[in-house]
């Protein structure tokens, strides 16, 4: 009978011992599966702010260059201005000579004159009187010229 009890001891020993393994197998797994999840997540952590770190770097060169050109533009449109507002225009452009040149600023000078003289003569005239006219007029003298008519 020993052999028998031994045996069946063993026997519920295996099967003890095989209900544990795979329970520890199981947690084991799930703890595996766990850590490959977190490694996951940290990867793609990661991956985000290496993103974001390029995209804000791209950003920062594009501002430059933005900001390169606006200057450019700038310095551009100031030096066409000097060049076109100075009052030096003989100078800077002698296209004409001295005497041509007087004689241009001073029909540059009338024309804008004449504008001025045009645009206020064709104003409208004013709908409205300063004073009482016409039936609303209080002239006493007018009623009596009519009554005696």
């Amino acid at each position: 009978m020993t052999t028998v009890i031994w045996l069946t001891l063993v026997l519920f020993t295996a099967i003890g011992c095989f209900f544990l393994g795979s329970i520890y197998t199981k947690r084991q797994y799930e703890h595996d599966e766990l850590e490959k999840e977190v490694e996951k997540a940290q990867y793609n952590l990661e991956q985000y702010k290496q993103d974001v770190a390029d995209h804000l770097a791209s950003t920062n060169k594009l501002v430059s260059k933005m900001r390169d050109n606006y200057e450019q533009l700038v310095n551009h449109v100031e030096e066409t201005n000097k060049i076109l507002l100075t009052d030096n225009r003989s100078e800077s452009m002698p296209f004409f000579s001295k005497e041509t040149t007087e004689h241009l600023k001073a029909s540059l000078n009338s024309l804008e004159q004449n504008k001025t003289k045009r645009e206020s003569l064709s104003s409208q005239p004013v709908d409205y009187a300063d004073s009482k006219s016409g039936i609303f007029a209080d002239n006493r003298t007018n009623k009596n010229q009519t009554e005696q008519a």
